[in-house]
């Protein structure tokens, strides 16, 4: 039976010739501050890791901004609220690389997003910005991401002997303060949002669903802080797989973004306590 339809569904998908020429210069901007970002730090290693915040934060923005120009429809309006979340992401992870306490900047991050995206309120309907439709799905959200973040912990550990464990809390909350205001949101606005429920609209649930997670599965296994050992990258690759086609289904069912987001943060709450 195929999932419910959602309010989006009444409206029509982003253009391809309207988003493709903003698309690329999004891509090529975070490209650029990226590779400013690791030329600083391959330069001035001594800078405190300042090189590699900009170049995460570019990355970031770039996951913001692509998926404002999506959810517009390639309108103009997408350039503010891309700069003013581009500019929280930038100073949250600067302030992160200060001192574990500077990475609480990333929890503004989501309010920056949330004011503008108000301005936007009938658009962004189509991508999931909207209350659940469905009582309980956060809370559905929070059990899926919760369950799969144990299945993760518990399978790896006795499976791969990697300890579980928090040897410092302020570590741990600066890294889950960035799943909040920067990994999570980010993969639940252009991945979730903007990719799936476009294609949705085009296509069907599994193939809308499929590409998304794909997009998804991609980002996570590129990115560079994945520990490069094979079973890591198998185990990230089974979970993070899961982990999309659950809040896709979340998205489709509860009409809302916000299940899937909080099922990530979950998630991730439960991977910051491996130890590989």
């Amino acid at each position: 039976m195929r999932l419910l339809a959602s309010p989006f569904e009444t409206e029509r998908p982003a253009r391809a010739p309207a988003i493709a020429r903003p698309l690329a210069g999004v891509a090529a901007a975070a490209a650029l501050g990226a590779g400013a970002g690791l030329l600083v730090e391959s330069a001035f290693g001594a800078a405190g890791g300042m090189g590699h915040a900009l170049a995460g934060a570019s990355v970031h923005a770039g996951f913001l901004a692509s998926g404002w120009v999506v959810a517009l429809d390639g309108r103009k309006g997408w350039r503010g609220p891309a700069l003013r979340g581009a500019a929280a992401l930038f100073l949250a992870s600067l302030a992160a690389r200060v001192s574990p306490g500077g990475a609480l900047a990333y929890l503004l991050v989501p309010f920056v997003l949330a004011r503008d995206a108000g301005s936007w309120r009938g658009p962004l309907e189509r991508v999931g910005w909207r209350a659940p439709c469905r009582p309980g799905s956060i809370l559905l959200g929070a059990a899926a991401g919760t369950f799969l973040g144990l299945h993760l912990l518990i399978a790896a550990s006795l499976t791969l002997g990697y300890a579980v464990s928090v040897p410092d809390v302020g570590i741990y909350l600066a890294a889950l303060a960035y799943d909040v205001g920067a990994s999570a949101l980010t993969a639940e606005w252009l991945f979730r949002g903007a990719i799936f429920s476009t294609l949705w609209w085009r296509w069907s649930f599994w193939p809308a669903a499929a590409a998304s997670t794909g997009c998804a599965l991609t980002r996570y296994l590129l990115d560079p802080a994945l520990p490069p050992a094979i079973e890591a990258m198998a185990g990230a690759t089974f979970y993070l797989m899961l982990l999309g086609l659950a809040c896709c289904a979340l998205r489709a069912w509860s009409g809302s973004l916000l299940p899937g987001y909080v099922a990530t943060v979950a998630f991730f709450a439960a991977y910051r306590m491996l130890l590989v």
